[in-house]
């Protein structure tokens, strides 16, 4: 079973972070500020779908949310705005993506 408690707490603790507004993400993921605030606290449930945007922006895993496990961070992005455009968000998730999956990646064919 989730603990949406820990997701909620972790969620927030991400936002901040990266040093985004709600409304920045709310923005971003196409919800509303309310929403995100909700999310945030635990008082809505969240699917794994808007999870997995939420992992995607902040460059975490969806284990990190649900699996009550700290993770090693895998990438950071520094940046000083506080009005940061949607673009400017797509672009900052696309490279930590990037970035994430070549680790991935990597440990796979080290594995080997």
């Amino acid at each position: 079973m989730l603990n949406y408690e820990q997701i909620a707490k972790r969620l927030k603790e991400a936002r901040l972070e990266m040093n985004y507004s709600q409304q920045q993400v709310a923005d971003f993921i196409g919800k509303k500020r309310s929403q995100i605030s909700y999310y945030e606290t635990g008082a809505r449930k969240i699917n794994l779908s808007l999870l997995n945007k939420f992992s995607n922006l902040y460059g975490k895993s969806i284990e990190y949310f649900i699996g009550g496990r700290d993770e090693e961070k895998k990438l950071e992005i520094a940046h000083r705005s506080t009005d940061i455009s949607i673009d400017g968000l797509e672009k900052i998730e696309w490279a930590k993506n990037f970035v994430n999956n070549l680790y991935e990646l990597k440990n796979l064919l080290e594995a080997r």
